[in-house]
């Protein structure tokens, strides 16, 4: 009986392997075909990376706008069919990209994947509260994040430091914004309710390119990914724009119900710490710039 199945196993094996190489085969003569000729063939800019290749795909993980000076691509312009049939790539090679690049160039058009973009204001000493619920929606969202941070001045290079760090993740890119208010009431603007708090209010006005946006205070941490909360936007009606929660589930605890003098939706009001907005509609319908 051990040597049937010794005799099975051998056979599933070579097949395996079988397979293998006649893949390794198919992949070399496409490969050829494409490059028209012999010499060392040329990768084909893969359809499926934002930007038409490798290029674009390393903007992708891109944070800041001086992310990539200094850094050399290690990819070199050779696909993994390249270095068939033996499967084994030198150092400067990025093994990941290019195999995907040599199994998805022939007929795939994929459209890249469009970022979410997150807000927070952070003044005062709120630096490291903010860096911890970037760390969270970083880890645990699935697309690409577009985070736009609107801090006061003596943090952006603390801010910059620290993200630029995670340049190896490559999963998100970040804006650095002053804290600015109208010119009328500044002052009054900035000390409304806590400090910078009344900032958010401007955003559909700061980010006129922008159309979807998640603003967050800094003492939120996802425990979920973002996806989840920005594929509510699917779900708004034709008038719907903004997205919030109750600020209360019971009014007899509720802030607004009980010492608010200004007026509040519902029972309780709603809380801003976490706004889903659709920006574009607020533009379009709702904000008035007097000149």
């Amino acid at each position: 009986m051990r040597r049937y199945l010794r005799i099975v196993v051998l056979c599933l094996a070579c097949g395996f392997c079988s397979l293998l190489y006649a893949f390794s085969q198919l992949a070399v003569s496409l490969e050829e075909g494409a490059g028209g000729g012999g010499g060392k063939p040329q990768a084909a800019a893969a359809s499926w990376l934002p930007g038409g290749g490798r290029g674009g795909a390393r903007g992708v993980g891109s944070v800041g706008p001086a992310a990539h000076s200094g850094r050399s691509d290690r990819c070199k312009d050779f696909s993994l069919c390249y270095w068939n049939p033996y499967w084994m790539l030198p150092s400067d090679v990025c093994g990941m990209n290019c195999f995907w690049e040599a199994a998805f160039r022939y007929g795939l058009n994929v459209q890249p994947i469009q970022r979410m973009h997150l807000a927070v204001v952070a003044c005062g000493e709120r630096l490291e509260e903010t860096v911890t619920m970037l760390k969270s929606a970083i880890i645990f969202s699935i697309r690409p994040l577009q985070f736009h941070i609107f801090a006061e001045d003596q943090l952006h290079d603390s801010f910059k430091g620290i993200l630029d760090s995670w340049s190896f993740l490559q999963t998100f890119n970040y804006s650095l914004y002053p804290i600015t208010f109208p010119s009328e009431n500044a002052v009054e603007w900035k000390k409304l309710f806590k400090p910078c708090a009344s900032q958010r209010l401007f955003l559909p006005l700061i980010l006129k390119e922008v159309d979807s946006l998640l603003y967050v205070d800094t003492d939120i941490l996802f425990l979920r990914p973002v996806d989840d909360i920005w594929s509510l936007l699917k779900k708004f009606n034709s008038t719907q724009i903004a997205a919030m929660a109750p600020e209360h589930e019971e009014p007899r605890i509720g802030w607004y119900n009980r010492f608010a003098r200004h007026p509040y939706y519902g029972k309780t009001g709603v809380n801003s710490g976490v706004m889903l907005m659709n920006m574009t509609r607020m533009r379009r319908k709702y904000f008035k710039v007097s000149h």
